[in-house]
């Protein structure tokens, strides 16, 4: 399932793209994966692409302003932050003991 939710973040230029593997450490979830948005416009795009594919959505909350949506798929947390946020709350650096898999945008 992560394979095809970072499909789907790539395909709808979700920057930045960071898979922390936490199945060591968490009982609840097996992945984070975290990405960069530029707009609401393009969150409301990789929802809508969730939603149509195989993933199961089970869970949606965003900050009141939009900078950090959280979508829980069951077993992948998705982190969909916008830059600045990103910054702020640096989950990556929380999960530094786990296993990172980075994906850089696609070229067109």
């Amino acid at each position: 399932m992560k394979e095809k939710i970072v499909e789907i973040l790539e395909d709808k230029k979700v920057e930045d793209i960071a898979v922390i593997d936490v199945r060591q450490k968490s009982a609840m979830f097996d992945y984070f994966v975290i990405g960069t948005i530029d707009s609401n416009k393009q969150t409301d795009a990789v929802i809508y692409e969730l939603k149509k594919s195989s993933v199961e959505v089970h869970h949606i909350e965003e900050t009141e302003d939009g900078g950090w949506i959280l979508i829980d798929c069951y077993d992948v947390v998705i982190h969909l932050f916008d830059k600045q946020k990103r910054a702020e709350y640096d989950l990556e650096s929380l999960w530094k003991d786990t296993i990172k898999t980075l994906h850089s945008k696609k070229e067109d």
